[in-house]
C-alpha cells in the first residue's frame, strides 16, 4: 500500500496537469468528461475544484486583502481625527 505525500513535488498529478483540468471546467466541460480526457480520476477533478482557487490566484487575493486592511486602517484613523475636529451634536452620539 503507497502512504499519501501530502507533498506537491513528488504528487502524481504535476501542476500543468491540474490547470488544464481548471481550464476544461472552467469552459464548462463535466467533471467526468475532464477526468476522461486527461487520464485521471473524476474524483481528482472534483477535489481540485473543491481545492479552489490556484496557488497565483491565492497570492493576488491576500495582495488584495493587505491593501484592503491597509485601506481600513486610513480610515478608522481619519474617522477619528474628525470625531477629534467635530464631536456630534448634543453629545447625543
Amino acid at each position: 500500500m503507497k502512504r499519501w505525500d501530502p507533498d506537491p513535488v513528488s504528487s502524481p498529478h504535476p501542476a500543468a496537469l491540474r490547470a488544464r483540468a481548471e481550464q476544461l471546467a472552467l469552459e464548462g466541460r463535466p467533471a467526468r468528461e475532464v477526468a476522461r480526457q486527461l487520464g485521471i480520476s473524476a474524483q481528482t477533478v472534483y477535489r481540485w475544484r473543491r481545492s479552489g482557487s490556484s496557488g497565483a490566484d491565492l497570492a493576488r487575493a491576500r495582495t488584495r486583502i493587505g491593501e484592503l486592511e491597509r485601506e481600513v486602517l486610513l480610515c478608522r484613523e481619519v474617522i477619528a481625527t474628525l470625531r477629534q475636529m467635530m464631536p456630534p451634536k448634543d453629545g447625543t452620539r
